[in-house]
């Protein structure tokens, strides 16, 4: 990620390295997605304007 705001069709491939990988590692490396950090609702409510400890 980066702090772009937005990207382009012309950009992403000369410089997003998982966009030149073969389909089959392209696949494998997204299925490879850490488990969400502990306090990931906590996160969302506060970003979504709620009250901490709110549901």
């Amino acid at each position: 990620m980066s702090g772009k705001p937005s990207s382009t069709l012309a950009f992403e491939p000369r410089c997003n390295p998982q966009l030149s990988m073969p389909r089959e590692e392209f696949i494998a490396a997204l299925a490879d997605v850490p488990p969400k950090p502990a306090a990931m609702e906590e996160t969302l409510r506060v970003n979504r304007g709620r009250a901490v400890g709110a549901r």
